[in-house]
């Protein structure tokens, strides 16, 4: 049987993920859906499905006990009333036909709703690290050295213990016999490890002559389309669990010359310096002034 082709895109690149619909799994992709999508989705199959075996009661007349007139609203609301399991007295099927409907109708309703609970609590105790990674990355002088900068900071109050990072730089290769393959190129930073991590990190990452990017624009990596795919992990600091969070950035988010401004800023009515995590996107200027240093980072400008 031919199934229709979809695309994707799990993480932001240059590609998109080509598949068939039998990658579909619908656990996981309960998980990933929005808040609204997800509590949407119920509303619409709990009514449907109530619409539905309303109409199947009002198919039969006098088939449900108590109702004044035999109309397609009550029949709904007993049917609300069955699926729910909530048996207000009021309403009771009279026929074999409507007892046989309210039994099909609660064994989909104790099902129904008890998988729904079920995706509710999962979601629920998913564990999550509210990081938030900078929306440019920057490349600058720092301490006498070129180097590509971004930031990530941890916006939950409480801490992230062993907290580790990687840089990949993502670029389709070909191989000898031709066929273009996704290479993921390691890049080296200058402190990929934190035993304790809280408020912010600034990754850093030296341009030197063996790094990817190394003698390369801005032009360049969009025209081989590279992107670089950053991965933090650690463990919560208050539920003990596994964290993790990937970002990625395209070239067009990188910019030369820039630095991000410090989080740290004195509070003149605290008295006392304070960690201001609303500026995670925050930058400035780097006056790269020495010309040696313009030299260096001369291969790096944008074209």
């Amino acid at each position: 049987m031919l199934q229709k082709n979809k695309f994707s895109q799990v993480l932001r690149t240059n590609f998109k993920e080509k598949y068939r619909s039998e990658g579909f799994d619908f656990y996981h992709g309960t998980l990933k859906s929005s808040l609204t999508k997800f509590i949407g989705t119920f509303v619409l199959i709990f009514l449907g499905l109530n619409a539905i075996f309303g109409f199947l009661y009002y198919l039969q007349p006098n088939s449900i006990a108590g109702v004044p007139t035999h109309n397609f609203l009550d029949c709904f609301f007993f049917s609300v009333q069955t699926m729910g399991t909530i048996g207000y007295g009021a309403y009771t099927p009279q026929t074999i036909y409507a007892h046989t409907l309210a039994t099909l109708e609660v064994m989909i309703g104790l099902v129904g709703i008890g998988t729904f609970a079920a995706l509710t609590f999962a979601r629920i105790s998913l564990p999550s690290g509210r990081l938030k990674f900078s929306e440019q990355c920057v490349i600058n002088v720092d301490d006498g050295v070129p180097k590509l900068m971004f930031r990530v900071v941890h916006l939950r109050n409480n801490m992230i213990m062993n907290a580790k990072i990687s840089l990949q730089l993502l670029m389709p290769t070909t191989n000898s016999h031709g066929q273009v393959e996704i290479c993921l190129v390691d890049m080296p930073l200058e402190n990929n490890y934190y035993h304790v991590m809280t408020a912010s990190w600034v990754v850093k990452h030296e341009i030197t002559n063996t790094s990817p990017i190394f003698n390369k624009t801005q032009a360049d990596l969009a025209a081989e389309k590279c992107c670089l795919i950053a991965t933090i992990t650690g463990i919560d600091g208050t539920i003990s669990q596994n964290v993790n969070h990937v970002y990625s950035y395209l070239p067009e988010d990188i910019l030369w010359d820039r630095r991000f401004k410090s989080v740290i800023q004195f509070d003149a009515e605290q008295g006392e310096h304070v960690i201001d995590l609303n500026m995670v996107n925050d930058l400035e200027e780097a006056f790269t002034q020495q010309p040696g240093f313009k030299k260096i980072l001369s291969g790096l400008m944008k074209k």
